[in-house]
């Protein structure tokens, strides 16, 4: 079927002249890259509205040329191959002193070394594409009109040259394609690329020079293959050839309509993906299971009735012999080509740090560490891992982990072994005891890692609304009474709720299910309790901790367990209260990585980024847009399917739900989550934290005025929102003329039913899906995406080392059961007689530990080269001078939210954030310096 498909196409692509060209040509001209696409002015096409046009080439004062016999080489080749076909009028050449005018035009292309393509290593292949570039034959570069040729409609023929390699500077390539084009020849609206090389190229940018108007860019930042791979040529739109469907030049709707083809893979078999694909599709997440190699590797499909989920990019891979349902694994996960980094990130870019320590320092850490079960003797011994680290074997490839891990590995002395050795974490480094105190634990409910579980407690009682029949009685433990006792001389329980004093953090119904089923897991020592930790807004605008309460389910002849902790005054009870907290931060530990991270980001966000490229042209200004809060994340996120959620990673090795964990955030998926809710002001409303008040700043009042993530992220919300709005009613002003811009934008609208019923298929009948009618729904929808992925995903990701670096704090599993449970006479003995060792037995194992850190520590990096929020305007931007104005001032904007963030940080008032040992509230700041910062907001989840 593909065949087919690629046949059309090429025959598109490749006009007879242009064909009749490539095979007569004497001598081979030479290769090109180019940097951004060609576009200016504001003309109506169509029919359509004004809006940004193309330079034309025939309503500008070129310079006219007259034909030549002799000349550079370059001219006779241009002048003979390309002009000589393409003649402004039939009528011209009547004469013998024909004259066509024309323009030069160079088209300068940046080429980035690459370890797999120009000017890697020695091979029989690259011999051959040394030559070409030698001969001048590397990239075939044609210019193709924006419009239509007059007579028959269709596109007309390109203009053609080859690409010379002109020179090198750092890690670029630079190559040359020079045109005589005619005047007639229009305006241009697209070029495209045909690779002469064995290997793929990574072209960055065209420039085309020598217009009247100046230089011209062409964004491309995109692999492109060896047309001994794929005959099809790639094309690039120009940067300023930014329009609506209805608005696209005659000239180049069948190349926006076929391009849109070949990444849905339009007619393309059933098959696995290759590297150098660029097919975007869709499939149900089943492959984090290994059953072939394993039956307890088995894991179900998640994207089903029973466990509904987002869904993933397909990759084509066969399925196990096992399980019919499920997808074979393997080392190199699919993504299409333009979804990977640029070899430029190999040795500074996280990916490959993560990659890195997954691959070799997380299986050293196991070599190393005989006892997978054995935990930390003494409290010391935690420290140790920052004061002399875990010696690990020799380490292949030592000398490039050394570049990528630099802060990890510390080489030993002797030289024989690597030392991991990890920083201290920001919180221990200003308050060693912190971790311990009552304040703290409430203070990072608001202000830490995983700010978007707290919530206003509304009804009372307490009550479960899972079925009392499977998982016993309904009501809480925590009473009124326990209630009264912390809270009397402030308020009676009725006034704290009604005046929203009252929080919590309720993870009782989404892990009750499942407690039997973590406890009875084989080879791995955890347990599991449904919880609810009950906390009060003290008048000084702190929290204050009132209750935990920890309940296990019937099961294994057992009745139903439950038993609430409060702060206490005597050594029991205070011990007990410790590991209370212990248990508490382990379950929204794991929520948070589960469902505030990788759920509620990586998992669904993907979906977003396959629509867009399936239903949204290169050309059109969404896809712009959107694009740079897309990059790389479908490259993280096949990593994390690869060896961080899959069946025996990471997550279900250091993660207290175990098996069970990713299963547990599909249940999340179905219960909890719905895309209206993904709106910072939208999520603080359902959650009780904030309530609409036009008087207030942002439209919201919060419950808990110092609340650091919804201070910030709401002044960073209403910054992307005023961006999105004035990028949306450039393109869908909202006039007599243009009532239906938006309800009428096919692509538009075909891109937001496949995220809805494709995408997140599972959801696709509910009723909160917002519609899609008005640029205000549309500025809606943009804003909600591009926040989950910049905001959003930097205020649960990048501060994960320094809060949970530190084990203690933040524990990711517990292994033991509070010893009040049922506990036999000698258990209970032991307890009163060490507590302390109740407590170390209750972390994670020493190799647990380990293999975390070192995980969140690379996840928690920003790399040299990140791309932040508002920092680097993309071309297409650039090429819009209205577009570009609104940028620059959603930059400047962004820089004054340092400032705000800062002033803030320093203000004494604010407890949440300011005070003895505390941490400054820097997680959306929106730039950072590289490496462990705590700071800092990239356009996508890079990471």
């Amino acid at each position: 079927m593909r065949v087919s498909a690629n046949q059309s196409q090429t025959n598109m692509l490749k006009p007879q002249v242009n064909h009749l060209y490539r095979h007569q040509s004497p001598t081979p001209p030479i290769l090109t890259r180019w940097k951004k696409n060609f576009i200016a002015g504001d003309v109506g096409v169509d029919g359509g509205r004004s809006l940004s046009s193309f330079v034309s080439l025939n309503t500008l004062a070129f310079p006219t040329k007259h034909r030549r016999r002799c000349g550079s080489f370059l001219s006779q080749r241009n002048t003979r191959n390309s002009v000589g076909h393409i003649k402004a009028d039939a009528g011209e050449s009547n004469t013998a002193s024909s004259v066509i005018k024309t323009i030069s035009l160079r088209a300068v292309i940046t080429v980035q070394l690459t370890v797999g393509g120009v000017l890697s290593n020695l091979s029989f292949t690259r011999a051959f594409d040394d030559i070409g570039d030698l001969l001048g034959k590397s990239l075939l570069l044609e210019l193709v009109s924006a419009d239509a040729d007059p007579k028959t409609g269709l596109q007309k023929a390109t203009i053609q040259d080859y690409a010379h390699r002109t020179g090198q500077k750092a890690d670029d390539l630079t190559y040359l394609a020079e045109f005589e084009v005619p005047e007639d020849f229009g305006s241009i609206g697209a070029i495209l690329i045909e690779n002469e090389h064995h290997k793929e190229m990574f072209v960055e940018s065209i420039v085309l020079e020598g217009l009247p108007i100046g230089p011209v860019s062409v964004s491309c930042n995109s692999w492109v293959h060896s047309k001994f791979d794929n005959p099809i040529k790639r094309v690039f739109f120009l940067d300023k050839v930014s329009c609506l469907p209805s608005q696209t030049p005659s000239g180049l709707k069948q190349l926006r309509e076929q391009e849109l083809a070949i990444l849905r893979g339009d007619g393309v078999a059933d098959k696995p993906r290759e590297k150098n694909d660029r097919i975007y599709d869709y499939d149900v997440y089943n492959d984090l299971g290994d059953p072939d190699k394993d039956p307890e590797l088995a894991r179900p499909v998640l994207g089903t009735k029973e466990y509904p989920y987002p869904r993933r990019c397909k990759t084509g891979r066969p399925r196990t012999k096992s399980d019919p349902l499920s997808e074979s694994r393997s080392s190199d996960v699919y993504v299409p080509r333009d979804e990977s980094f640029s070899e430029v990130k190999n040795m500074t870019f996280s990916f490959k740090t993560v990659y890195s320590v997954l691959h070799a320092v997380i299986p050293s850490i196991e070599t190393t560490m005989i006892d997978k079960d054995l935990g930390f003797p003494y409290f010391t011994a935690i420290e140790s891992l920052f004061n002399e680290g875990v010696n690990l074997p020799p380490l292949d490839n030592k000398g490039f982990l050394g570049n990528v891990l630099p802060r990890l590995l510390k080489a030993m002395e002797d030289a024989q072994n690597n030392i991991l050795l990890f920083e201290t974490p920001a919180m221990i480094e200003r308050d060693k005891f912190g971790w311990l105190r009552d304040e703290e634990f409430c203070r990072q409910t608001i202000a830490g890692l995983n700010p978007l579980s707290i919530s206003c407690v509304t009804e009372w009682p307490l009550k479960s609304k899972l079925n009392p029949e499977v998982y016993g009685p309904p009501e809480s433990a925590i009473t009124e009474e326990i209630i009264m006792r912390e809270i009397r001389g402030f308020c009676s329980l009725k006034e704290a709720i009604e005046s929203k004093k009252l929080f919590i953090m309720d993870y009782h119904d989404i892990f009750l299910p499942y407690v039997n089923k973590v406890r009875d897991q084989k080879k791995f020592r955890t347990t599991l309790y449904g919880s609810r930790t009950l906390m009060f807004l003290m008048p000084s605008g702190t929290l204050r901790p009132l209750a935990i309460e920890l309940v296990r389910p019937p099961g294994n002849g057992k009745p139903q367990w439950k038993r609430v902790f409060t702060p206490c005054w005597d050594a029991t009870g205070a011990w007990l209260w410790k590991l209370a907290k212990v248990h508490a931060l382990v379950h929204d530990s794991g929520y948070h990585q589960l469902v505030s991270h990788w759920l509620r980001t990586h998992c669904c966000t993907e979906p977003y980024i396959i629509a867009t490229n399936c239903q949204l042209s290169k050309m059109h200004p969404i896809h712009n847009l959107l694009h740079p809060h897309f990059r790389y994340t479908m490259e993280i996120n096949g990593l994390a399917r690869e060896a961080l959620i899959n069946s025996g990673g990471i997550i279900e090795s250091c993660f207290s739900p175990g098996k069970y964990s990713i299963e547990l955030s599909s249940i999340a998926y179905g219960q909890q989550w719905r895309f209206d809710h993904e709106a910072l002001p939208a999520d603080l409303i359902a959650r009780g934290m904030a309530v609409e008040d036009p008087d207030s700043p942002h439209g919201l009042k919060l419950s808990i005025e110092d609340y650091p993530y919804a201070n910030d992220g709401l002044v960073l919300w209403d910054i992307i929102k005023d961006w999105v709005t004035n990028y949306v009613n450039h393109y869908y002003p909202e006039d007599n003329n243009n009532k239906k811009l938006v309800e009428s934008d096919s692509e538009l609208q075909a891109w937001w039913t496949e995220i809805r019923t494709v995408g997140h298929a599972d959801k696709k009948d509910e009723p909160w899906w917002p519609i899609l009618k008005t640029p205000k729904d549309l500025i809606g929808i943009l804003t909600t995406i591009i926040w989950v992925a910049s905001g959003h995903h930097a205020a649960v990701n990048f501060g994960q080392y320094d809060f949970a670096g530190y084990i203690p704090n933040r524990a990711t599993i517990a292994r033991v059961k509070m010893p009040c449970e049922d506990p036999t006479d000698d258990e209970w003995e032991t307890f009163k007689r060490r507590p302390e060792d109740e407590l170390l037995s209750a972390f994670p194992s020493q190799i647990q530990a380990s293999q975390v850190m070192a995980v969140l520590d690379v996840l928690s990096n920003h790399s040299p080269d990140e791309e932040y929020i508002g920092e680097t305007m993309e071309g297409a931007f650039e090429a819009n001078p209205k577009i570009k104005a609104a940028y620059e001032m959603f930059s400047g904007r962004l820089k004054e939210l340092e400032g705000i963030i800062d002033g803030r940080n320093a203000d004494e008032s604010r407890k949440n954030r300011n005070g003895v040992g505390v941490v400054p509230y820097n997680l959306l700041k929106p730039y950072s310096e590289p490496g462990v910062t705590s700071m800092g907001v990239p356009n996508s989840i890079s990471i």
